[in-house]
């Protein structure tokens, strides 16, 4: 399974259409797919377009080629589709720190990492980190134990805003907040634009450190209803806008956690307009949008902003250096608030870390990197989804990520997702449930799985292992 290009939304749609149709039983394993040349004129698009649908079903072991025959089903599989949540019917407040505080209670390291968000750390580029800290630590010498002021180093800043500049963005070093990882880049913002009480418009499902950071703040969730290939759906946000005013929308447009779904560039500039007519401030939080594409990345929504109503949060935490807690934030016309937050709050920077985060993003190093891992990703999550396939109880659902590293997984609706955490964790496997992804702790038959690791032995094993205990759960 390659990282979807730019066309992606097009190909996706028609690579989980052809998903379903196979799903659906009409089809049987060796018989004939529809030919590439007819597909394009059925779905009114391109011949490459219908070719590259017809190559994702190929590297997911669907459907194989054979010379001057065209394509022919090799696996039938439920696995893979679209899922679908039933919309919230108003803002709620968030009651998420006892499940998170049971469940991270343990201690991931010593676990097989299904369940964290985090990439192998063998697929890190520990030897360019290293020569990075020891180039800053050589010319920052002593300077390099203080602390960096807000708004943290210009040459980390100039690197942020020349590497946005390429997919569209039209800030500069000056509008750019170093923060400590993006955690706090949107706890900046939140604290910006909202008070305790406020509503905030989220996806469906959540990332569950936006829902902490919520319930810490003491704000109430909106549901949004989210596509699991194109993100937040503007209809029916645009109808909880009318209905209940919301302080904020917090969404990740670009690789969604935990569905890993990504909008079109139509439909992000669609969503920057919107909220600029309801005069609404969009948080954009944009951690996995380095690991879109075979080349270049397609544009955030911050690329569109011509007001300064959206609010850009990033990390590179998701694809260089978790521990080293680089974030940044681009608030526009919030840049005061925020900067005054960032000073009242843990606002001393690492120096050292600012400076070899900078050499590296300006060196190419980092581009060079993204490009093994989203290889390494690539077939990690081909690796998981066969497993899931093979072991998982029937009924099971797979939602396939347009990028990133996350799969999102429907279990049938007897299986408790919570009694499933709890057994992995007594086999050594850490798996995150989908009650850490609502905010009332809903979502009780889901598991999102970490594929960003080398598929071992061992960890394939785990897999089946969660298979098994799925299994059993299903009856």
């Amino acid at each position: 399974m390659s990282a979807p290009s730019l066309s992606a939304p097009h190909y996706r749609r028609i690579a989980e259409m052809l998903r379903q149709t196979l799903a659906s039983g009409a089809l049987r394993v060796g018989d004939r797919m529809i030919s590439a040349r007819k597909l394009a004129e059925r779905e009114q698009v391109s011949l490459p377009t219908a070719l590259e649908a017809l190559r994702c079903l190929e590297a997911e072991g669907l459907i194989v080629a054979r010379p001057r025959s065209g394509y022919f089903v090799s696996r039938v599989t439920t696995a893979c589709g679209k899922q679908h949540f039933p919309p919230a019917s108003g803002p709620v407040p968030v009651t998420l720190s006892a499940v998170a505080r049971s469940i991270f209670s343990s201690a991931e390291t010593r676990l097989v990492p299904l369940g964290a968000a985090l990439p192998d750390p063998a697929w890190l580029p520990g030897a360019t980190l290293q020569r990075a800290l020891h180039a800053a630590s050589r010319r920052l010498d002593a300077h390099g134990q203080s602390y960096s002021l807000p708004p943290g180093r210009a040459d980390l800043r100039n690197n942020i805003a020349a590497r946005a500049a390429q997919w569209g963005a039209r800030f500069s070093a000056d509008d750019v907040i170093i923060t400590a990882g993006a955690t706090q880049a949107l706890r900046l913002a939140l604290h910006a634009v909202c008070q305790p009480g406020d509503v905030v418009a989220i996806e469906q499902p959540a990332y569950f450190g936006t829902l902490l950071l919520l319930e810490d703040l003491g704000l109430k969730a909106l549901q949004i209803p989210t596509d699991t290939m194109e993100g937040l759906l503007l209809a029916p946000l645009e109808d909880a806008i009318l209905r209940h005013r919301p302080a904020a929308v917090l969404a990740s447009p670009t690789v969604q956690n935990p569905l890993g779904a990504s909008m079109p560039v139509a439909k992000k500039q669609a969503l920057v307009a919107l909220m600029e007519r309801a005069g609404i401030p969009l948080i954009e939080d944009d951690v996995y949008g380095d690991l879109v594409g075979e080349g270049q990345r397609p544009p955030a929504c911050k690329a569109f902003d011509r007001s300064g109503n959206v609010i850009y949060c990033s990390s590179l935490s998701k694809t260089l250096a978790p521990g080293w807690r680089i974030g940044w934030i681009t608030a526009g016309r919030y840049h005061e608030k925020v900067m005054q937050a960032r000073m009242a709050g843990e606002w001393a920077g690492a120096p050292l870390l600012e400076a070899a985060s900078s050499e590296i993003l300006a060196s190419g190093d980092y581009e060079r990197h993204l490009r093994r891992l989203k290889s390494r990703v690539a077939k990690g999550i081909k690796a998981v989804i066969a497993r899931v396939e093979a072991n998982f109880p029937p009924g099971t659902r797979v939602t396939m990520p347009a990028a990133g590293f996350l799969l999102w997984v429907a279990l049938p609706p007897q299986v408790n997702a919570l009694e499933v955490h709890r057994r992995a964790l007594a086999l050594g496997i850490g798996v995150s449930p989908g009650p850490l992804f609502s905010p009332g702790a809903e979502l009780q038959n889901y598991l999102r799985l970490n594929c960003a690791n080398e598929p071992t032995p061992q960890l394939l094993s785990a897999v089946d292992r969660i298979g098994e205990i799925c299994r059993e759960l299903a009856g």
